[in-house]
């Protein structure tokens, strides 16, 4: 008996010796695939993050994605690939048939990323494991829909070259501009529809190197928006005028008379001021029968536009969208650059938002409220399309460049409109 037990302890330390690398390579890989399963969590966390951030932002933003996958994974040998898209409703087969069923449109942002980690026990060709290094992916989805009510004023170029046709579409810009709109407003309508106690409101101005609204005798009346003393030469151009900027300002939210001088071909624009407004048929008959007419002269609409929200705002968003094809013309660039750097935009955001006004008189804004006492926040943004956007340096500086968006085509403009109008942060997405 106790040869036997001798032989079977022999047996024993065989079979021990045996499974001591099984046993390892277990260890090994229940090692190295909890820290797999946890980084992939913690991967997926970081897209989350990523993707609100993304959204919030309203870019494809690889950078900004890349450095939240970098602070959420401590571990990180190397990011082996990433991905950011943000999707419009026309490109999402869910948001297209819930819009036909009456839901309301939204964006959808995407962030995906895969990342390499060195392995703790890459095992060997006797021990089971990961190997040298493993890789694991992430992903997450956020949505942004239109959420609380937002008074929009579009300020729109109706000088001459908006007649002319552009490489984004086959009509004239001006009625592509047109088409956009209608776009826009029946977006806004199928919100209106579901939301009716608080409807979206939109108001437009126009310009050339004029503005245009009705007058006490229901007649388009033409203001000009400076303040200026003409030449005495009657023959003399607009540019030969003299140009009052700090006066401008200081009359910037006072509603102008008659222009004391109409230049040529900008009596030939037929447009006007459109006030707020939840009746979007109406206003849209009324913008498809404008016509393009003169020259450019950005600071006219901004100066109006800054009237018309000053009067009339209501809802707790105000947007101000400058919709324009091309540089001011001739000596209006420099005014409007002049204006700009008088406080002539930023006005119109701290008169809002509250903050210093260069208004005299005016001294510091404690904001505008709604009639239910909340505070309302202003944006200003310009879309410009078929030209260079530094070309316009005074709307450049107007709404600050990140506020400003070249368009190469009808669905370039209408997407950013309604991104702008959508809400500022998403939600994450299923």
């Amino acid at each position: 008996m106790k040869r036997s037990m001798r032989k079977q302890s022999g047996h024993a330390a065989m079979l021990f010796a045996i499974i001591i690398p099984a046993l390892f390579g277990i260890f090994m890989l229940g090692s190295d695939g909890a820290r797999a399963l946890q980084t992939k969590a913690r991967l997926e966390e970081a897209a989350e993050a990523a993707v609100l951030a993304v959204s919030a932002k309203d870019e494809e933003d690889h950078q900004l994605a890349k450095d939240y996958i970098n602070h959420y994974l401590y571990d990180v040998d190397a990011i082996t690939s990433i991905e950011v898209k943000k999707l419009s409703c026309d490109e999402l087969p869910d948001c297209v048939a819930g819009t036909e069923e009456g839901e309301a449109r939204y964006f959808e942002y995407q962030v995906a990323g895969r990342t390499s980690h060195r392995s703790w026990f890459p095992g060997n060709e006797v021990i089971a494991g990961f190997g040298d290094e493993f890789g694991v992916t992430g992903s997450s989805k956020a949505r942004r829909y239109q959420s609380q009510p937002v008074d929009i004023t579009f300020i729109v170029d109706f000088s001459g070259s908006m007649n002319d046709k552009w490489s984004g579409g086959k009509k004239k810009k001006i009625e592509d501009l047109k088409d956009i709109i209608d776009d826009v407003t029946t977006e806004l309508g199928i919100y209106n529809d579901l939301y009716p106690e608080h409807p979206h409101r939109v108001a437009m101005t126009g310009f050339n190197r004029r503005t245009m609204n009705l007058g006490d005798n229901d007649k388009l009346l033409i203001r000009d928006q400076r303040i200026t003393k003409l030449d005495t030469d009657d023959d003399s151009w607009d540019k030969d005028d003299i140009f009052y900027p700090q006066e401008t300002i200081n009359n910037q939210f006072v509603v102008k008379g008659r222009a004391k001088r109409i230049p040529n071909e900008d009596d030939l624009a037929v447009f006007k001021d459109l006030y707020f407004t939840t009746n979007l048929n109406s206003f849209m008959n009324q913008v498809r029968s404008f016509k393009a007419s003169g020259g450019t002269a950005s600071l006219q609409g901004i100066i109006r536009a800054g009237q018309i929200v000053q009067q009339l705002a209501k809802n707790p968003k105000q947007l101000i969208i400058i919709l324009s094809d091309g540089e001011d013309f001739n000596h209006y660039s420099g005014q409007t650059e002049k204006l700009v750097n008088l406080g002539m935009c930023s006005n119109i955001r701290n008169l809002v938002n509250g903050g210093p006004m260069t208004v005299d008189g005016m001294g510091t804004s404690t904001g505008m409220k709604t009639p239910d006492g909340e505070q309302m926040s202003a944006r200003m943004a310009v879309i410009g399309f078929d030209y260079e956007l530094n070309a316009n340096v005074g709307l450049r500086n107007c709404v600050g460049k990140d506020n400003v968006y070249k368009a190469e085509n009808k669905d370039d403009i209408l997407n950013q409109i309604l991104s702008l109008i959508t809400e500022e942060v998403g939600h994450l997405a299923n």
